[in-house]
């Protein structure tokens, strides 16, 4: 592969990186090994663009002694995922990020700032809405979470998309203590996904979400059609 003419592109030629995208590419593929390609080759991108990030002495305290450690300097990053795809990645990449509290709200006010200059785009709401639903709920803004679910689910298709999008806000509002609310946007699912339908079932019926389903749900955003192909039945 020839080298870039420009100095700020960066062209990922690792060859882990080509060896997980024939996988990835290969129609053999399931989806479930395809959304692990993404998740392996977003953690492989990271640590190759990252590589020169600045770096500061930081005192912190171990089981033993007091060390001088190394942490990145707080340098504002900006994640831009290319086509639909491309927001699993942002997703993994903000995941690598979550132990700099800093940097992860640096780029959410990154994404607040665009959802500002296009309120009305769905990709942008797509991008915010799908990276910060998998932050902790301490770090989230759930608020804009569900701003920009309900902004999506009001462009959304129907079908299996709009299925998905409310066991997805649901989720959250149960996370929020909202019950009521949770189930209202459960009992919304049409079945079109039976993935959706079977888990909107199992809310409803034990009264409660657990954390573990949760991710079942969420592990399918950004990857792939994230509404579309979640896990479960749903191809």
């Amino acid at each position: 592969m020839g080298r870039p003419r420009f100095s700020n592109l960066t062209v990922l030629d690792h060859p882990l990186i080509q060896h997980k995208l024939t996988l990835l590419r290969d129609r053999t593929t399931s989806t479930r090994d395809f959304k692990q390609l993404v998740s392996e080759i977003a953690m492989l991108m990271a640590y190759e663009v990252t590589k020169d990030l600045v770096t500061e002495p930081v005192e912190i305290e171990t089981p033993l002694e007091r060390m001088t450690g190394r942490m990145v300097s707080g340098k504002k990053l900006t994640l831009v995922p290319i086509l639909r795809a491309g927001l699993g990645m942002a997703t993994m990449v903000v995941g690598q990020l979550k132990g700099d509290g800093p940097g992860v709200m640096a780029g959410i006010d990154e994404m607040n700032a665009a959802v500002r200059q296009a309120p009305n785009s769905t990709g942008v709401r797509l991008t915010r809405g799908f990276t910060i639903i998998h932050l902790p709920p301490a770090m989230r803004d759930t608020d804009a979470v569900v701003e920009d679910l309900r902004f999506i689910l009001d462009t959304a298709p129907g079908g299996r998309p709009e299925d998905v999008l409310h066991v997805l806000l649901g989720d959250v509002y149960a996370e929020m203590g909202k019950l009521d609310a949770a189930r209202d946007e459960y009992r919304q699912v049409s079945g079109a996904s039976a993935f959706a339908a079977e888990q909107a079932k199992l809310r409803l019926e034990k009264g409660s979400v657990t954390p573990e389903s949760i991710a079942a749900v969420r592990s399918g955003t950004g990857t792939r059609c994230a509404m579309c192909h979640a896990p479960g039945v749903d191809q």
